[in-house]
């Protein structure tokens, strides 16, 4: 036990290694059986050109010798083969047949993970396998080490109870211990009577659900499911049943399941920074916030060098405001040339430093010697050869801007939305899987609908974990969205109240803040007012005085994502956000038509310039397969609109080379495609304007 708590316990890593910078865009090409062999044929470097591609991959202790032999970059892929995923190595690969199986007997012995992610034996085999194949790849300077693909504490973000072996729960108790200050306050957080520490045991799913049902502490053995389709968070009842709202013994339990997995990534990456401390480490192919799968994306980004996320339900968004600077790679999987200029130009302007191409044998034909291109290969090969101009370089190496506006990320509030929303399937909220999820999690949706309201009117907002905010908030910010924030820890609310009082402060929150603390219990005092439906929103904001109440009560934003997405677009709700921030001296740097429904990305060169890009706000509602969901034709169309610049300068067009001269606005013509590039300059400038802002 006490190797394993050793191992467990150890203080997450905050990227304190001075890891290799990246100062190129890396077009990779995730490598088939057919693709490795090929390496061998001459022509294979000539085609990968052909494509711009200046990348590869190896598994663990794979030759990277064609690659160095002809300047390629390369990565190590997959070197922890055992535990992470569960698609591989484990009795669960048939997923549909595991939860259906389970679903008929709901029996606690299949609650055990293969692979407990305290497993001493285990943390140390695969930490091992981490070093040796450090040790043998760090001579040729890798990229990248890529711990796991799409890995999960279950499959992807599917709920599933993991886990309760042995060895989690005695880590899991351990765990506690920390928590609370003592076994009484355990039982009097959770409403149980467990008389040892050794006895205390998280609630299932199934037994949550029975509570929020009956509104007896439990845990009860069976389920009335009629009972929890029942269940309604009715704010006028709710004080006088707290227990049916008390969520922590099935909350800490996720948090502690999430906590797991981030440490077993942070042993990883320390195991290999030990042997090579100059290559990132990180993981391929995460999935979308969620209370199952280890998905809490704040504790991820503390322990990764980079990632190559999913970008479902804003998972890109909130890893780039969790990792800033530090390589965010996209999954390359269109096979149309508009479609993928549009997504990876756009990922770009966020910041990514790279993208790996899904999957060799789509783009390379190799049933015939020369290898030609397929279809795919030659619509993507203008695509990446874009990505590696000395224009994109510009953007890639400038600083980005953001704004003085905060978006809430609270795990604890994506644990209580999960519950409150998977009522209505009864018994089967396991079969409540990622893929929808991603179109049907209202939490998820309205996060979507203030990111997108404040990017339509011009911003450039950022997240904010509950762990951050409960630090207090720093001097600069001007608006904190609680969007749903149903769990916030005291420090969190107060964190809250003491920047709303601030002079010129905005706090909006889109659903009752903190009425849940940040173990899933409803709190005794919330001020939320009892007849007001959940789904409202409530502005408060900091004056000259000082405090100010709660001043206005509208409905919720949640409807916004789709009603931006049609063709008689009503801009009106957006008119009126822009205006209350105006009111209190918060206004973009560069103003644009709210009805455009417009991105603006703005970023510095030193002193030298300032870069805009306009692309249009198209909606990237992704899917666990990869699929771009549709709904984004009445944003497919060129639009022109007059942009306004609060800091006149002289503006060149990247794109076109045209000297627009010094101007406080401009017209922008933008392709749907591709984003609109402009400089803003101090002085006249140059002839050629990139080349003197890379030097």
């Amino acid at each position: 036990m006490k190797t394993i708590l050793c191992l467990l316990f150890t203080t997450l890593s905050l990227h304190a290694q001075n890891v290799r910078p990246w100062t190129d865009y890396r077009v990779i090409l995730w490598m088939g059986d057919q693709g490795q062999k090929a390496l061998a044929n001459p022509v294979m470097a000539e085609r990968l050109r052909e494509m711009g591609i200046n990348s590869g991959m190896i598994g663990v202790g794979g030759d990277a010798s064609f690659y160095q032999k002809n300047g390629f970059g390369h990565y190590v892929e997959n070197i922890v083969n055992e535990g992470l995923c569960l698609k591989f190595r484990s009795k669960v690969t048939n997923w549909d047949k595991t939860v259906t199986d389970w679903a008929k007997t709901r029996d606690m012995a299949s609650l055990v993970r293969d692979y407990p992610l305290e497993d001493a034996d285990w943390l140390q085999r695969m930490g091992d396998r981490m070093k040796k194949s450090a040790r043998e790849a760090a001579p040729q300077s890798p990229l990248l080490y890529d711990i796991r693909d799409e890995l999960s504490t279950t499959i992807s973000a599917n709920p599933f109870d993991y886990d309760f072996s042995t060895t989690s729960l005695a880590a899991f108790r351990e765990w506690l211990k920390t928590r609370y200050e003592s076994l009484d306050a355990l039982n009097q957080q959770w409403q149980t009577s467990f008389t040892s520490w050794d006895a205390v045991m998280p609630f299932t799913t199934d037994q949550i659900k029975q509570r929020m049902g009956s509104n007896k502490p439990g845990p009860e053995s069976k389920t009335d499911w009629a009972e929890v389709r029942a269940v309604n968070l009715d704010l006028a009842k709710a004080k006088q049943e707290r227990t049916r709202w008390n969520f922590s013994p099935w909350a800490d339990h996720r948090s502690y399941m999430d906590l797991a997995l981030a440490r077993a990534l942070d042993h990883f990456r320390k195991a290999s920074h030990e042997v090579d401390p100059a290559t990132p480490v990180g993981i391929e192919g995460t999935q979308m916030p969620h209370a199952f799968g280890g998905y809490d994306l704040w504790r991820m980004s503390q322990v990764l060098d980079w990632v190559e996320p999913y970008d479902i339900c804003n998972s890109r968004e909130i890893f780039g405001s969790f990792m800033p600077g530090k390589p965010i790679l996209a999954t390359v999987f269109e096979k149309d040339t508009n479609a993928a200029m549009r997504r990876l130009w756009h990922l770009l302007l966020e910041g990514d430093k790279g993208s790996i191409i899904w999957w060799s044998e789509d783009v390379i034909d190799y049933s015939k010697p020369e290898l030609p291109l397929t279809a795919k290969g030659k619509a993507l090969a203008p695509v990446f050869k874009s990505l590696t101009t000395p224009l994109a370089k510009l953007f890639m190496l400038a600083e980005r801007e953001r704004d003085p506006l905060l978006i809430h990320y609270s795990q604890p509030s994506v644990q209580v939305a999960w519950l409150l929303e998977s009522t209505v399937d009864g018994s089967t909220w396991l079969r409540r899987f990622g893929s929808y999820e991603s179109d049907h999690n209202r939490h998820a949706v309205v996060r979507n609908a203030w990111l997108k309201a404040l990017q339509d009117i011009g911003f450039s907002p950022t997240f904010i974990s509950g762990e951050e905010l409960a630090k207090g908030m720093p001097t600069t910010p001007r608006l904190l969205v609680l969007p749903q924030s149903w769990a916030m820890s005291q420090g969190e609310r107060d964190a809250a109240r003491f920047f709303a009082k601030r002079e010129n402060r905005v706090v909006i929150a889109d659903g009752p803040h903190g009425l849940f603390d940040e173990h899933g219990t409803l709190r005794k005092d919330f001020d939320w007012p009892e007849n007001e439906a959940p789904e409202k929103t409530r502005i408060t904001f900091g004056t000259n005085p000082g405090e100010k109440a709660f001043e206005e009560v509208s409905t919720t934003l949640s409807e916004y994502p789709v009603n931006r997405l049609k063709a008689d677009f009503d801009p009106a709700p957006l008119e009126s956000i822009r205006q209350l921030l105006a009111e209190r001296g918060v206004r973009p740097p560069v103003t644009v038509p709210a009805e455009a429904r417009v991105r603006v990305h703005r970023f510095k060169v030193g002193d030298k310039a300032r870069l805009i890009a306009f692309e249009r706000n198209i909606e990237y509602r992704m899917r666990e397969e990869l699929a771009q969901v549709g709904g984004n034709e009445a944003l497919e169309k060129p639009t022109t609109f007059t942009a306004k610049l609060q800091q006149p300068g002289f503006v060149v067009n990247l794109r076109t080379g045209e000297k627009l001269g010094q101007v406080s606005e401009l017209q922008v013509n933008l392709d749907p495609w591709q984003p609109a590039l402009f400089a803003v300059l101090p002085m006249e400038p140059a002839d050629d304007v990139i080349s003197e802002l890379l030097k």
